[in-house]
């Protein structure tokens, strides 16, 4: 009897213990238990069309939910191929021809059973009710051979294995096929496959279309057989990804239809769009699950203009009104496509495979409507497509500047004090370029005229106060510097809108310093804090040691403003600037850069780094930057990733060496140094004495140019745009002396005729 009672309560605690465990390996798998994902594809639309379009429910999802723009890049051109894909496999990839084909269980493609075929391409069976995409070897295949990993499928991969059933429905079909043919025309099956190519379940048949004569192609789509399959796909699948297919159909027509019925076919199949939004948000619960609607391509008109972003909204659970953004843009109202999937795998609480990037979107509250989110499109647009001529035009007015001061300074010295307000103007234009965000113009040439007025302006000023070189290019470098950093650490609202800054639209960077001034900044930091020394002195009392602590300070924030995560996290722009900061001091202070003191240097830089890498890489996921990312990638994939990462970063700068505008900026200012180092003969001796601590600080600027060039994967830019604070302080300096001797009677039109210190 006591052993019964022992066997009763033994069995009675294991039940407490084992069935909580069922159950909750159960729930994991059980059907909308912890909610659904429901996508819905509305492509190929922008939010123009969608603020025309008589949208109540869309309206409606945006009121209890979030809007955004989503960046659209690709690994190759911006097609509908290219766009699903690297939406599922978390990567920039490119499509190849045919791989927008889907075939349904039970159908043939080119004669042959999909499910045979697929086995014979994978050696993986279909079950009853997949789908199957037959291009997915070649798409294995054409992806290989990217310089970073790549998965293929790695969506629909990662959620077959956390056992979580993935649902198609929906094609975008231009005519009405036989239903027993196959290879119909569906792009989310290359966003939602896995790894050998298959959806689990899915309707993409042509019963899901119905003819008719007023729509393009003859054909549109069948919501209410859409709604029936729906409501049974919902019940078998934790995501339903949904192709509307009538938008995207529109935009296909636009080359056969005449322009004024255009934008009456898009507007329509818009409304009718929403119309099916509205029957499935009655049968959505989304106090616990979650809708995404997005358009992973934009009307070609809109990439004719260069706005390369698209629509995206979401509501449900978590998700509150205002704008969308994720840790990938630190930007308010912009995700990418690759956060897509990654937000689905957030979700449903599944870790992204290998390789796979982007990181969830979240909301930040705002009242913001529809009108704000296309203004702000608008901005963006602006920048970009004025960014090339504003680059361009500095880049044309830097290089004959440069080349012109040289030529005067060895045979036409009489015009020198024409050329030196002319330096003066080509040193301002970065601290002009970073302020003109606050007076952007739609209008390029309204633009040029602010711009161009405002570097006049504050050159004029600095030639009118500041009698000296020494003074003008003290005031120049510091000013910039302390902008550039304040602006850093107030939000980064200048430098996002800088025509010298990065853009959203091209989609490299979203936040941080970036390439173009974070060359910038160490050379202005460099040739400000020298500057100040020569003004101040170098020695013990009380106001030379309060510079010094000033000095320090700014210095210490700029390399923090470079390695923090949260102000970017430029890797190679910390090498830089460290290295710049410290040679300048080693050498300010009278110690030589021997290869001790350049160990020393290496191994702080090591120590720091290794520290931020490792601290960032403790945050979550969707707080970290790309050094807590790099390391979680060397985590799973081992030190090959590493070499994978300098591989990316050196191919870059080799091509970019090769194509980039900034490399000629490079090369020109670095010839004009040589130049001047060695003629006039003797001359760069007679400055040297007269200005060591600048020229000490021109150096280091030099060598962290030279660290730039090394350690970015845009480092030919940085390097270039450093030198705007190392040859113009330089030329500027020769001048003074070559002035000062003619004027003194030691040389006279040119000819050295009286020995100096004779």
């Amino acid at each position: 009897m006591r052993k019964i009672r022992l066997y009763f309560i033994l069995g009675f605690v294991l039940s407490i213990l084992i069935i909580p465990y069922f159950s909750f390996a159960q729930g994991d798998n059980n059907i909308g238990d912890k909610g659904k994902v429901i996508l819905v594809v509305m492509d190929r639309v922008s939010w123009n069309e969608i603020y025309k379009a008589n949208t109540p429910n869309l309206d409606r999802l945006m009121d209890m939910g979030a809007i955004g723009l989503m960046t659209t890049n690709t690994g190759g051109s911006l097609s509908q191929n290219n766009a699903y894909l690297t939406i599922g496999t978390g990567a920039r990839v490119v499509g190849v021809s045919g791989s927008q084909q889907a075939v349904s269980y039970g159908h043939s493609y080119r004669g042959v059973k999909i499910e045979d075929l697929m086995h014979q391409i994978t050696g993986h069976k279909m079950n009853e009710g997949a789908i199957g995409n037959p291009s997915i070897a070649k798409l294995h295949r054409a992806n290989g051979n990217r310089p970073y990993r790549v998965n293929i499928g790695a969506l629909g991969t990662a959620l077959r294995e956390a056992g979580l059933k993935v649902a198609v429905l929906g094609n975008c079909d231009n005519y009405k096929r036989l239903e027993g043919d196959g290879g119909g025309k569906n792009f989310l099956v290359s966003m939602l496959m896995d790894d050998r190519g298959i959806v689990p379940l899915g309707d993409i048949s042509q019963s899901l279309v119905k003819e008719d004569v007023d729509w393009p192609m003859g054909i549109r789509t069948d919501y209410k057989k859409m709604l029936v399959v729906f409501k049974d796909l919902k019940d078998k699948a934790h995501l339903v990804a949904i192709q509307l297919g009538d938008t995207s159909r529109a935009e296909d027509f636009r080359h056969q239809s005449m322009d004024s019925r255009i934008e009456y076919h898009k507007i329509r199949a818009l409304e009718e769009g929403d119309k099916f939004i509205g029957d499935l948000l009655e049968h959505i619960d989304l106090s616990k699950d979650y809708m995404m609607i997005l358009s992973p391509v934009p009307p070609a008109e809109e990439i004719g203009n260069n706005n390369r972003l698209s629509p995206i909204i979401i509501a449900g659970k978590g998700v509150q009104k205002g704008w969308l953004t994720s840790g990938s843009t630190h930007r308010e109202g912009v995700v990418t496509n690759l956060d897509i999937g990654a937000s689905i795998l957030n979700f449903f609480g599944v870790c992204p495979l290998p390789g796979q990037g982007g990181v969830p979107i979240y909301s930040i509250s705002n009242n913001e409507e529809i009108e704000e989110i296309i203004r702000f499109n608008a901005k963006l647009t602006d920048i970009y497509n004025q960014r090339p001529f504003l680059l361009r035009g500095y880049v044309y007015i830097l290089i004959p500047i440069l080349v012109l001061a040289a030529f005067c300074l060895l045979l036409k010295r009489k015009y020198l004090k024409l050329i030196k307000p002319m330096l003066i103007f080509i040193m301002v234009i970065p601290l002009v370029y970073l302020i003109l965000s606050l007076f952007q113009q739609p209008q390029l040439y309204k633009t040029i005229l602010i711009a161009l007025a405002m570097s006049v302006l504050i050159t004029t000023v600095l030639c009118r106060i500041f009698a000296s070189t020494l003074d003008r290019v003290m005031v120049i470098s510091a000013l910039t510097t302390l902008i550039l950093i304040i602006d850093q650490w107030l939000g980064m609202k200048l430098i996002q809108s800088s025509p010298l800054g990065y853009d959203v639209i091209a989609g490299a960077r979203f936040y941080g310093i970036g390439n173009e001034y974070m060359g910038v900044l160490v050379g202005a930091i460099c040739c400000a804090g020298a500057a100040v020394v020569e003004k101040v002195g170098y020695t013990d009392s009380n106001r030379e040691r309060l510079t010094k602590i000033i000095i320090l300070i700014i210095d210490i924030l700029a390399i923090y403003t470079m390695i923090s995560p949260n102000l970017g996290a430029n890797v190679g722009g910390t090498i830089a600037i460290f290295i710049a900061i410290s040679t300048t001091a080693l050498m300010i202070q009278g110690k030589k850069t021997r290869v001790r003191n350049l160990t020393a240097i290496g191994a702080l830089i090591g120590v720091l780094l290794a520290g931020v890498f490792y601290l960032d890489s403790l945050q979550v996921v969707d707080s970290q930057s790309h050094m807590g990312q790099t390391v979680t990638a060397i985590r799973e994939s081992g030190i090959a990733e590493l070499f994978n990462i300098f591989y990316r970063k050196i191919s870059m700068n080799i091509r970019l060496m090769a194509t980039t505008m900034w490399t000629r900026v490079f090369l020109t200012s670095l010839g004009v140094i040589v130049l001047l180092l060695y003629r006039p003969v003797g001359i760069f001796r007679d400055v040297y004495k007269k200005h060591e601590i600048l020229i000490k600080g021109l150096l280091g600027a030099a060598l962290g140019a030279v660290a730039a060039l090394i350690f970015n994967d845009s480092g030919i830019v940085a390097a270039a745009t450093a030198t705007i604070f190392i040859a113009p302080p330089f030329v500027l300096l020769i001048m003074d002396e070559v002035e000062s001797k003619v004027k003194n009677g030691v040389w006279k039109d040119g000819i050295h005729f009286k020995a100096q210190n004779s």
